[in-house]
């Protein structure tokens, strides 16, 4: 069952509870009609899975706010699924360098996971990451532990994990160009900020040092 589907099922079962118990007090206690027991049982009940019904959220944003919601965040659980299992796999690795790299491989992948939930807006640009290349990386990931674990050492099982193994750096590369065009936007308007202030800067009369400058005394350090 889906965290989010056991939440709401222990939200709507405390709430009947809460509501036996409103009922149980009225009827046995303070002996009210059964009927004119059930009436405030009933709305208790409703306020309670109104009151305790969990909210969905993509980081800090509610799903419902969202347009699409739900099919976004279906698309970022199935993101964060196949991370998990990366990391499973990763954390059976002993072998290196590979295991570094396959470290590098788990940042980026931990990074762009962190973006897409900070900024839900952009996981339809991630589509092809979530669909293609993060899916790639969990399904070789994980036949390597399982070829690993088999013990064989056969001409045709090294070729596999030599090849593997060249493929997280082909894998890190990929990573690294999804992310960079996912923050497209962002990277052009940091540019744009950092100009704006050399011109302010200049308009005031500041001056940039001289680059030549900065590397003499660079070199003269060094000496």
């Amino acid at each position: 069952m889906k965290p989010d589907k056991w939440k709401e099922l222990v939200s709507l079962v405390l709430s009947f509870l809460l509501a036996l118990a409103l009922f149980l007090i009225l009827l046995l206690f303070l002996h009210w009609n059964l009927i004119l027991c059930m009436v405030p049982a009933a709305a208790a009940y409703i306020a309670f899975s109104l009151i305790l019904r969990p909210v969905a959220r993509i980081g800090k944003v509610e799903v419902e706010s969202l347009a699409n919601g739900e099919f976004l965040n279906e698309r970022l659980t199935e993101a964060g699924s196949d991370y998990a299992r990366m990391q499973k796999a990763v954390q059976q690795i002993r072998e290196q360098p590979l295991l570094d790299e396959c470290r590098n491989l788990m940042e980026t992948a931990s990074g762009i996971l962190k973006y897409l939930t900070d900024n839900p807006e952009k996981i339809p640009a991630a589509r092809r990451y979530i669909d293609y290349y993060q899916e790639t990386a969990a399904n070789v990931l994980e036949h390597y532990v399982e070829l690993k674990k088999t013990g064989l050492s056969t001409r045709e099982t090294e070729k596999v994990l030599r090849n593997t193994r060249e493929s997280i750096a082909t894998l890190k590369s990929a990573f690294d160009l999804q992310f960079e065009k996912l923050m497209q936007n962002e990277l052009m308007d940091m540019e744009a900020d950092l100009n704006l202030l050399k011109q302010t800067l200049k308009s005031e009369g500041y001056q940039e040092p001289a680059k030549e400058s900065s590397e003499k005394k660079g070199q003269e350090t060094q000496q």
